[in-house]
C-alpha cells in the first residue's frame, strides 16, 4: 500500500499488526523501558549477547536493548509493513546497530546459530499453541542462555462484553488466564527474576499526549497525507489505547528473565516459594 493514496476506509481495514506498522508506534512491552533495565540487568545482557525477537511488531525491544547494551540481534515478525517500520526506526534511532529484521512467521524461523537471549515480550500468548512456540523458540537458544519476557495475566475475570469489544479493535482474543496459568508454559525453565506489576489506568491527558506525539511525528514524515486520513489514524489510536485502559482494571503483568540450564533443563527441582 503507497502511503501517498492512502484513504480512511484502508486505515479502518488494516491488521492491528498492519496499523502499529503504518504509524510506526513503538509497540513496547509492558513496562516499556522499566522492563528492558531488567531484562538487561537481571538477564546479563551485555555488548557480546546475540538476541532473537519473536513477534518484534516495530522492533522497540531489540532496538533500544541494542543502544543500551551494543548487543546484536534478529527481530522476526509475520507483519511485512511492521517490520519495514522496525527497519526504518532502527535507521533514525540507532543507526549504527549490529541488528536486523525479517518477515515471517516465527514459528517457522529457524537459523544453525544459537542465540545468548530470546525476547518474547507479551507476545507469546498471541501464538495458537504457547508452549509449542516456546518450544520451538528455546530450540535456538544456548545452554545458559535467557529468556526474556512479560507477560499479563487476570486478578479478576473480565466482563464477556468487554473482552467481546477488545476483540473488535485489537483483532484477537486478549489473555484471559490467571496467574499460574500464565507460568505453566515457563514450567521447565529456571526463573531468574520476576517482579509483579498493577498497571495504572492512565488519564485522558496521557493518552492525548502519547496519540499526538504519534500522529504528528507521522504526519511530519508523510506531509502528503490529507487531514481526514490522519483524523483516522488518530481516532483509531485512540481507541486501541483506550481500551487498553480499561483492560488494567482486570490485569497485572510480570516481568520475566528465565534460564535454560542443560543441568536440570527440562526438568525443576526448585519450589515456586
Amino acid at each position: 500500500m503507497n502511503n501517498r493514496l492512502l484513504k480512511v476506509e484502508d486505515i479502518n481495514t488494516l491488521s492491528y499488526t498492519d496499523f502499529v506498522g503504518l504509524i510506526a508506534q513503538w509497540n513496547v512491552p509492558p513496562g516499556a523501558f522499566s522492563t528492558l533495565s531488567q531484562w538487561r540487568a537481571f538477564g546479563e545482557v551485555t555488548s557480546s549477547s546475540n538476541i532473537l525477537e519473536a513477534a518484534c511488531t516495530t522492533g522497540f525491544s531489540l532496538r533500544e536493548m541494542s543502544v543500551m547494551t551494543g548487543c546484536s540481534g534478529i527481530g522476526v515478525d509475520i507483519s511485512k509493513r511492521s517490520i519495514e517500520t522496525a527497519q526504518s526506526l532502527k535507521e533514525e534511532y540507532a543507526p549504527g546497530a549490529d541488528i536486523s529484521f525479517q518477515a515471517g512467521d516465527a514459528l517457522a524461523y529457524t537459523v544453525k546459530q544459537e542465540f545468548t537471549h530470546i525476547i518474547i515480550g507479551a507476545a507469546l500468548r498471541f501464538f495458537p499453541d504457547s508452549t509449542i512456540a516456546l518450544e520451538h523458540l528455546l530450540s535456538m537458544l544456548k545452554d545458559g542462555g535467557y529468556l526474556l519476557s512479560s507477560e499479563f495475566y487476570c486478578h479478576k475475570a473480565i466482563p464477556q462484553k468487554l473482552v467481546s469489544e477488545a476483540r473488535k479493535v485489537f483483532g484477537i482474543e486478549v489473555t484471559q488466564v490467571n496467574y499460574k496459568e500464565v507460568m505453566q508454559p515457563y514450567r521447565n525453565l529456571t526463573l531468574i527474576y520476576e517482579s509483579r506489576n498493577t498497571p495504572v489506568p492512565e488519564t485522558t491527558e496521557d493518552l492525548d499526549y502519547y496519540c499526538n506525539s504519534t500522529i504528528e511525528k507521522f504526519s511530519q514524515q508523510h506531509p502528503t497525507i490529507t487531514d481526514d486520513v490522519l483524523l483516522t489514524m488518530r481516532t483509531r489510536l485512540m481507541e486501541i489505547k483506550q481500551m487498553s485502559n480499561k483492560l488494567r482494571e482486570y490485569q497485572k503483568y510480570n516481568i520475566l528473565v528465565h534460564k535454560k540450564d542443560s543441568r536440570y533443563y527440562p526438568h525443576r527441582y526448585t519450589e515456586l516459594f
